[in-house]
């Protein structure tokens, strides 16, 4: 999804804007002019939109060589220059973006007519990407009291400068570090060349390392993407300061899933969706809801709010598969993978890394489902995959393929106080429905203060009967209309209504 479309940058007046949608380059760089000649205005902004997304070039792969010696960029261009190197960046990152500043300043005019694929001689395109990178760093240090972040990561990545930025920022390695009011990060929805229906990629690791220590981060929100032959695959577990995640229609394995629910030190909530959107690919990801139990195991204390929509992909076929305990996998200092994390951000997290609690519960007791949540004290508030908490059904549907180690009953939190069952339909497999009339017998007695129950009486559908799974082949041999086509598919949500575009 496009911002372009719903919010706009606000011209470059004298106001404290709250809201800002940074998208439109032109208007840009007179904003950021006038927030270092003015920082009480940039200031005043809260909540960030960053899209960046739909631009024509990938960013740049290196910063530039070395250049002769910088003559004046005029009144406004020295000051944002005198800005960048007060930020304290290294003299590669500083290089990087002086020369984003000077070729931007210097560009030439884009002519009314220009359009993506005219020479390079007629538009000076090629610069949009450095001068992103660049404007983004600028603004970000400049809105010392941002708590919210909207972005959207282009297709190719973040610009390396935008990148290193983000990284000091993280592990406190500036002396004066941005974004150390910033709560919440949200991922806007993804898509892949513009096909809505398929999920964009994320490199859901990294965007975790950019922000997971930073003081104030309580929440990220990631929508409608997918970890695709990720590039990072390693990260230090109960390091990230965010006690809140929101996963919502993402496509990732096993592995990546129960990684990313180990980085909070104090994990919360949980929220997690699979399905919704088409891979790549195709086909869905293998998910064994016992390792994801040991994971979430860690937080069994803390976390007060749990949403998982998983029955997508647990299946009899999988869960028969040998499932590796890789939760508490330790990362050998010889790890080729700790040169793509950065050694001294890696060596960092080791060093304030809280304990890892070594799982022994018996395999035995969680079955082919993701445990007994009898043992999580301060949750309150359960919804969850039918699939997912009692195990997978047979071939064909009428039965449990196997039958859990605990009764349903016996493996609800004790403080519940809203539970919602996503799946489950009266009458269709008779193992399922015993439980669940055992459970609503017995609720008022073991349960006194749950005051909400769904999905019982009524039918809530989870993602997996919403959008049930759809070949590419099927779908592109099927001859059905775009309009049918895009219902099978989760509609990606708009920008609320107080985002106005400034006129």
């Amino acid at each position: 999804m496009s911002t372009k479309s719903d919010v706009s940058s606000p011209p470059a007046r004298h106001t404290a804007w709250q809201r800002l949608c940074v998208s439109d380059f032109d208007r840009l760089y007179p904003l950021l002019t006038t927030y270092i000649q003015q920082p009480s205005l940039a200031e005043s902004v809260t909540e960030l939109v960053m899209d960046f997304s739909s631009r024509e070039r990938s960013w740049p792969n290196d910063y530039p060589p070395d250049e002769p010696e910088e003559s004046s960029l005029g009144v406004t261009g020295d000051l944002v220059r005198e800005h960048v190197r007060s930020l304290g960046l290294g003299d590669r990152e500083t290089k990087g973006m002086l020369h984003a500043l000077r070729l931007w300043v210097n560009r030439q005019e884009t002519p009314a007519n220009w359009q993506p694929g005219d020479s390079e001689s007629s538009e000076p395109h090629y610069l949009h990407d450095e001068f992103a990178g660049f404007a983004a760093v600028v603004l970000l240090s400049l809105c010392k009291n941002l708590s919210t972040l909207h972005i959207a990561p282009p297709m190719s990545g973040f610009s390396p400068m935008l990148e290193d930025y983000f990284l000091k920022t993280n592990y406190g390695m500036l002396q004066e570090p941005g974004l150390q009011n910033l709560t919440k990060v949200q991922v806007l929805p993804g898509m892949w060349w513009g096909e809505e229906t398929v999920y964009g990629q994320l490199e859901f690791l990294r965007l975790f390392q950019y922000f997971h220590r930073l003081p104030a981060i309580n929440t990220i929100s990631i929508d409608s993407l997918q970890e695709y032959q990720s590039h990072y695959t390693t990260f230090i577990p109960r390091t990230g300061n965010m006690k809140t995640l929101k996963l919502d229609h993402v496509d990732m394995d096993n592995s990546f899933l129960t990684l990313l629910i180990s980085v909070p030190k104090v994990l919360v909530e949980l929220k997690v969706s699979l399905g919704g959107k088409e891979h790549i690919d195709g086909g869905n990801p293998m998910i064994y809801p016992q390792s994801i139990g040991r994971a979430l195991a860690q937080h069994k204390e803390t976390i007060s709010a749990l949403d998982l929509d998983l029955d997508l992909c647990v299946s009899e076929f999988v869960c028969k598969d040998k499932v590796r305990d890789d939760s508490n996998d330790e990362i050998s200092d010889e790890d080729s993978d700790i040169e793509e994390f950065g050694r001294d951000y890696y060596k960092i997290d080791q060093e304030s890394r809280l304990a890892v609690e070594k799982i022994s519960t018996a395999a035995e007791s969680y079955g082919w489902t993701i445990g007994s949540l009898h043992d999580f004290t301060s949750l309150t508030q359960l919804s969850i995959g039918v699939y997912t908490l009692l195990g997978p059904p047979d071939s064909r549907g009428e039965r449990l393929a196997r039958q859990p180690p605990f009764r349903l009953i016996d493996a609800l939190p004790p403080k519940l106080e809203s539970f919602c069952l996503y799946g489950y339909k009266k009458g269709e497999n008779l193992d399922i429905d015993e439980h669940v009339n055992e459970f609503m017998i017995n609720r008022e007695a073991r349960f006194p203060s749950l005051n909400e129950v769904r999905g019982i009486e009524e039918e809530v559908p989870s993602v997996a009967q919403l959008f049930p799974e759809v070949s590419f082949l099927d779908r592109m041999s099927s001859g059905i209309d775009e309009e049918e086509e895009n219902s099978h598919y989760w509609k990606t949500p708009e920008f609320p209504e107080e985002w106005k575009p400034v006129e």
